[in-house]
């Protein structure tokens, strides 16, 4: 029984091969060289955003500086960029050449186009100022336009007051609308209805009054000063 070829010897040449024929690939995987781990790449910088908001509970920014700018409800020292908008907020200085306010304040905007509407800017600059319900300082500009607003003292090109006054107008040209005032209109050419206190004549009238005024006090001031120290 053990000689016989069919028996023992031929049983273990097929046991064999089927063990070879399955160890084989798990052999041949683990024989491979492992890839090192990757490093980790530095970290992308990300860029600022281009609008930034600002709502009420964020503290006021001190410089904001970016493409566009929208204050909501909010407010920022200072801010520069190509487009500013303040809707219910304010900022201290802005320097764009957009600028929009809407039921918010400016304390000095520059810019080359500035509209605000129901808001108001202590002083705006530009080649074109628009106000309208509201007020500004000083405006100076290529062109203002006030609309149902006021404005304390005006300098620039062309002025255009409708339903509104200003205390004090300085243009090359003045046009008024019904309903509209100014205390000193100094310009060249006047158009409309306005009722003015006191027009060119009557501003240098009233401008060299004041400066005899403040030299007579101040002339006063010296001596009275003068006798007390003797």
């Amino acid at each position: 029984m053990s000689d016989d070829p069919k028996g023992g010897t031929g049983s273990t040449p097929r046991r064999t091969r089927r063990s070879t024929g399955e160890t084989a690939p798990a052999a041949r995987a683990a024989s491979r060289p492992v890839p090192p781990a990757r490093k980790p790449g530095p970290a992308r910088k990300t860029e600022p955003a281009a609008v930034v908001e600002a709502s009420v509970p964020a503290s006021p920014a001190d410089h904001i500086e970016a493409t566009s700018v929208s204050i909501v409800q909010g407010g920022a020292a200072e801010v520069e960029a190509e487009s500013v908008t303040v809707t219910q907020g304010g900022i201290g200085a802005a320097s764009a050449e957009d600028i929009s306010v809407t039921m918010g304040g400016i304390a000095r905007a520059q810019a080359d186009d500035i509209a605000i509407r129901m808001g108001g800017a202590g002083v705006a600059r530009a080649e074109r100022v628009s106000v309208e319900l509201g007020a500004v300082g000083l405006a100076v500009g290529g062109g203002v336009a006030i609309r149902q607003g006021f404005a304390q003292t005006v300098l620039a090109r062309d002025v255009h007051i409708e339903q509104g006054g200003a205390r004090t107008v300085v243009a090359a040209n003045a046009s008024f609308g019904p309903r509209s005032g100014a205390f000193m209109v100094i310009a060249q050419k006047v158009e409309g209805e306005v009722r003015t206190v006191l027009d060119w004549r009557g501003a240098l009238a009233f401008g060299a009054a004041m400066g005899l005024m403040i030299g007579l006090t101040a002339r006063g001031a010296r001596r009275s000063r003068r006798d007390r120290t003797e």
